[in-house]
């Protein structure tokens, strides 16, 4: 599958998202999920989610964070909100240190460096 096949493929799937959030020791300071809808897939490589309540998401596509999620129910930790039959589970540890990033990150989502171009290897 090429680039834009894949970036079709993905729109419209269902993204359940994990972020946990790292020292510089690798020692976690808390733990995030969120879910949504794929609204499109950007040329440059970074995912826009559409929550529930419609707010949007944010994060890269790097294929060594996603994996294909089971059937079945997923109870988002913080919130209890349970996720049916997710289509893929990401997950993303984050180095940090600034603790006040994380709110921004939890509203808006996660760019790791400027000028980032995403993992776009055909799968």
């Amino acid at each position: 599958m090429n680039w834009s096949e894949l970036r079709n493929h993905l729109k419209g799937k269902v993204f359940l998202v994990g972020l946990t959030f790292t020292d510089q020791e690798g020692e976690i300071i808390e733990q995030y999920q969120t879910h949504g809808t794929v609204a499109k897939l950007t040329v440059d490589g970074f995912f826009k989610i559409i929550r529930e309540d419609k707010s949007v998401f944010t994060i890269p596509y790097d294929k060594d964070t996603i994996k294909k999620a089971k059937e079945g129910e997923y109870r988002e930790k913080m919130t209890g909100e349970i996720i049916k039959n997710p289509d893929y589970i990401m997950t993303w540890e984050i180095k940090t240190t600034r603790n006040d990033d994380f709110e921004d990150i939890k509203k808006r989502g996660y760019t790791p460096i400027p000028g980032y171009r995403g993992n776009h290897e055909s799968t």
